[in-house]
């Protein structure tokens, strides 16, 4: 839409072919350029349709087809690719829990249901 508010109109052939029914049949180029116009901030798709000899519920459908084709798209970003990195193997360490009253030593290895254990009692919890 140009500044003047005016309504844009397609120049050239914008149906391709019409069946026995009368069914139209829209050109490619015709359907790109009316989704473009269409998608145009201020654009009125009614007045366009209208202007341009096309059913304005048949454009809105081109447009949101657009819209989830753009949607889908995919989408590439780049990537960078640096040697790896092999990490040296992590060991369980000892821990130490100090609670009110008391300080509880885990050795590293030590099994975790009975950690959780002597962690319920020392909560007054039972198991």
């Amino acid at each position: 839409m140009d500044g003047s508010g005016h309504i844009p109109v397609w120049q050239g052939a914008s149906v391709e072919r019409t069946n026995a029914r009368g069914r139209r049949f829209f050109c490619d180029e015709f359907k790109a350029w009316i989704v473009e116009q269409a998608t145009q901030p201020g654009m009125s798709v009614a007045g366009l349709a209208m202007r341009n000899d096309v059913n304005a519920n048949q454009l809105r459908r081109w447009v949101q087809l657009h819209q989830r084709r753009s949607a889908a798209a995919v989408k590439l970003l780049p990537v960078t690719i640096t040697p790896a990195v092999t990490p040296e193997p992590v060991r369980p360490a000892a821990i130490e829990i100090e609670l009110p009253g008391a300080l509880v030593r885990v050795p590293e290895g030590a099994d975790a249901r009975l950690l959780r254990t002597v962690l319920d009692a020392l909560r007054g919890r039972a198991p």
